[in-house]
């Protein structure tokens, strides 16, 4: 008989596929399983193994007692020609993996993902004649075992994050950032397909829309999200309760309807019929959506760290493409799939889903929007860096989870108790404690049953059930907290998913939208807030830059848009200076001072006029605490006071 050694790791695997060891030694969780003809053929395993192993060194080893009558006659009966299953070949991505792994990624040893290949159990590869055949086939695949191949530890899912693809100087200005998405390609599509329409249309007294003008319509309705009244007309009332001098001294409410009637942006006549194959339902806005998507994508490197999820455009007309979502905030409209960035939110691409397809079938719906959403990360999954996507129940199931990981992608993700290809411990009725939780492995796949308030199940090709334990807070009835066993792969998974609900968050809180009876400018209104949301959280990335909330970020952006253009003559100081935060410079300096905001102070120059001021006050400009200068002459438009020289014409002057 051959003599080989019984590794730690070997024993260990088969101790605990035997006898049932828990995965918690504070807990047990497999008592729901055991029953006694498990024991009795774990029992003749063992032995079998144990006489197989003639190992000389291994003298620690008590003898095996002699098993039942009943238990001989079946080894007696039992084929001796069962050989161990040959390991799965390696794949070319499991060969990068090991690669990359070997060469970039961070030790598993302690507390990370010790889980290096190892043999396979003999436990795991020995068979039987005197199995039952009514045993479940599924459950004989899932096994606690570790992974087949090695896995990066969570810290490298956190080395690549969300930035620039080109970063910004500290000067460069919101509206800059905010023009890389709504550039000038997208500005002449406006442009063109609005006037044609009004030609079409033969819109009496339509004068041609510019670039400026549209550029102020869109300012308009950025500062209608911040400053939200009931109605349009509102803004240019003559009572001051409601006016908006800022909307009202741009541009005429007769103007700004009629630009809104006639805005478009594809051609009616060039529709396709409803029975080509050509057929588009988002025909009439595809063109500004493609333009949009490719700068998302385009604008920001992919992080290694990403989320999948759906959002809503609130919508409640009558549309085909419109779906109800009664758990959702917004539970009537049109439904998107979006892939974001895990820690700041940002949109990297997105699809408007149109409802089922022409073939009446939407089985694996969740699954092909995940394949579709992660078909341009392959290949930096494979060559580049290590990317981890999650997503929710909704999209998960075991094969989609095979799919990713055979082309380089990891992926976790809740999964529904209905699904297929999951292990068996998934039927049973009966509840675990709160804090404990069961695991198995399939191949590259592992799953978790976690009993929270209620019960988590969840897939992973990424995290290992044992990588580790953590706890969780929870709040009592009597409002106490107490801490709770969590696994480690739980706490990463909640870490990650909430990419798609941060961008959500942002987007909605000064969000353009307005009713309308046209289907397609609610998504107009959903292009343009997702460019300004992107916008801003690649400013944030700036870190030289002055700090802005999302507020003052949208308010820079509006004036930004509307400087230079006005349809009629605006009163002296109609524009209001806007207060900045700057960094502080030292404790002597006052932690916020007013500026002047760049769109006022750059803008039209020949108009900002000196006057004379009733007292005098510092200069802007040359004052300081040593060298106090005071002048008696201030911008008209500015409102602040200035040396009439050199200081009033150096402060109009870029640079």
């Amino acid at each position: 008989m051959n003599e080989k050694a019984l590794n730690d790791l070997e024993i260990a695997c088969a101790l605990e596929e035997i006898f049932g060891l828990p995965d918690d030694p504070d807990v047990s969780d497999d008592n729901l399983e055991s029953d006694e003809e498990d024991v009795q053929y774990s029992t003749v395993k063992l032995q079998r193994i144990l006489e197989s192993l003639d190992d000389p060194h291994d003298g620690i080893l008590a003898p095996t007692p002699d098993p039942p009558d009943s238990l001989i006659s079946n080894i007696s009966n039992a084929s001796v020609e069962n050989q161990p299953s040959p390991s799965p070949q390696p794949t070319n991505s499991d060969r990068l993996r090991r690669a990359r792994i070997i060469q970039n990624a961070p030790s598993t040893s302690g507390t990370q993902q010790t889980l290096r290949r190892q043999p396979q159990s003999p436990v795991a590869n020995t068979n039987s004649d005197s199995e039952t055949d009514d045993s479940d086939g599924e459950e004989e695949t899932w096994k606690k075992t570790m992974w087949t191949t090695d896995r990066p530890s969570p810290s490298v899912y956190d080395e690549i994050p969300m930035e620039p693809a080109i970063m910004f100087s500290s000067r460069t200005r919101p509206v800059t950032v905010f023009e890389k998405f709504f550039t000038d390609e997208v500005y002449d599509l406006i442009i063109y397909q609005t006037n044609l329409y009004a030609e079409q249309r033969k819109d009496e007294g339509w004068t041609q829309l510019d670039k400026k003008e549209l550029k102020a319509f869109v300012g308009i309705f950025i500062i209608m999200g911040y400053n939200i009244l009931p109605s349009i007309d509102l803004y240019w009332s003559s009572d001051p309760g409601f006016r908006v001098d800022e909307i009202a001294e741009t541009m005429t409410v007769k103007r700004f309807k009629k630009i809104l009637r006639n805005l478009h942006v594809n051609d009616n006549t060039q529709i396709p019929d409803k029975t080509s194959e050509n057929y588009d339902k988002l025909y009439k806005i595809r063109p500004l959506l493609d333009l949009i998507t490719q700068a998302c994508q385009k604008n920001a490197k992919d992080s290694s760290s990403q989320s999948i999820d759906e959002s809503m455009i609130l919508f409640k007309g009558r549309s085909s493409m419109k779906q109800y979502m009664p758990l959702k905030p917004i539970k009537r409209g049109y439904k998107v799939w979006c892939r974001c960035d895990s820690k700041t939110g940002y949109l990297y691409e997105f699809y408007i889903y149109t409802g089922k397809s022409k073939t009446g079938t939407e089985e694996g719906l969740g699954s092909k929007v995940v394949k579709m959403l992660t078909e341009k990360l392959i290949n930096k999954a494979l060559e580049e860096y290590h990317i981890i996507i999650t997503f929710d129940n909704f999209f998960c199931d075991y094969t989609l989870m095979q799919y990713l990981y055979e082309n380089g992608i990891y992926a976790t993700g809740t999964v529904r108790r209905h699904r297929k290809h999951l292990p068996v411990l998934v039927k049973t009725n009966q509840k675990l404690a709160k804090g404990q939780y069961k695991w198995r492995v399939k191949g590259n796949v592992s799953f978790l049953v976690w009993q929270d308030t209620k019960e988590v199940l969840l897939l992973s090709n990424a995290f290992h059930p044992k990588i580790g334990k953590t706890t969780v807070l929870r709040t009592q009835k009597d409002g106490t907290k107490q801490e709770i066993n969590c696994p480690l792969a739980i706490k990463e998974y909640t870490k990650r998913m909430g990419g798609v609900d941060h961008f959500d968050q942002i987007k909605s809180t000064y969000s353009v939208g307005r009713r309308s009876r046209r289907w397609w400018v609610r998504i107009f209104f959903f292009l343009l807030d997702t460019s300004i949301t992107n916008a801003y959280l690649l400013y944030c990335q700036n870190k030289n830059a002055t700090k802005l909330s999302n507020l003052e970020f949208r308010v820079s952006v509006a004036r930004g848009l509307i400087s230079g253009f006005s349809s009629r003559k605006r009163r002296s100081g109609s524009l209001v200076n806007y207060i900045c935060r700057k960094k502080i410079a030292s404790e002597n300096r006052q932690k916020a001072v007013h500026v002047v905001a760049e769109e006022v102070r750059f803008t039209n120059v020949g108009d900002h006029m000196p006057v004379e001021s009733p007292s005098y006050k510092r200069c802007r400009m040359c004052s300081t605490k040593e060298k106090d200068k005071r002048s008696k002459v201030i911008c008209e438009k500015c409102k602040v006071p200035l040396c009439i020289t050199p200081c009033f014409t150096a402060f109009h002057r870029k640079g």
